[in-house]
């Protein structure tokens, strides 16, 4: 019966020796893809939340569930970024979205309360970011701007 225990014993420890490391054997590094969607993990396996992933040259934003932003507004540290359908950050470039455009400084930054300058033209970028159009006042003055483009006529 003694026997018979110490065989269990060694058997069973050797079983857990195996479960363990095969558990450690599946620890993940970088990028995962669960169902479409890319969470990212460290080093030590463990999933990165609420913050920046810098990865081949760009950045991406990983939410409180780890889960990469794509095609969305990350507001970070008060400011507003813009991450593209592969989930890098986007940078000097307008923002297109549903009627409104937007501009994204070199720090990838939205712009907003400010006047800018952009390929000859003037612009400027409201309280939440969009490009103003038609007429609107700005410090008392008024402006007119074009109600396609935003520039200023």
């Amino acid at each position: 019966m003694k026997k018979n225990f110490k065989a269990f014993v060694t058997m069973a420890t050797a079983a857990a020796l195996v479960v363990a490391s095969a558990f450690t054997s599946f620890a993940r590094e970088g990028w995962v893809d669960v169902k479409s969607r890319w969470y990212y993990y460290d080093e030590a396996g463990n999933p990165v939340t609420s913050q920046w992933v810098e990865y081949n040259g760009d950045l991406y934003w990983v939410n409180e569930i780890g889960e990469m932003a794509v095609q969305s507004w990350v507001k970070y540290n008060d400011s507003w970024y813009w991450v593209n359908a592969q989930g890098a950050m986007v940078t000097n470039s307008w923002i297109p979205i549903v009627n409104e455009w937007y501009y994204v400084g070199e720090d990838g930054k939205m712009l907003a309360n400010t006047w800018f300058e952009y390929n000859k033209q003037k612009y400027y970028l409201t309280e939440d970011g969009s490009a103003a159009r038609g007429v609107v006042e700005i410090d008392g003055n008024l402006h007119y701007f074009d109600r396609t483009n935003g520039n200023l006529l």
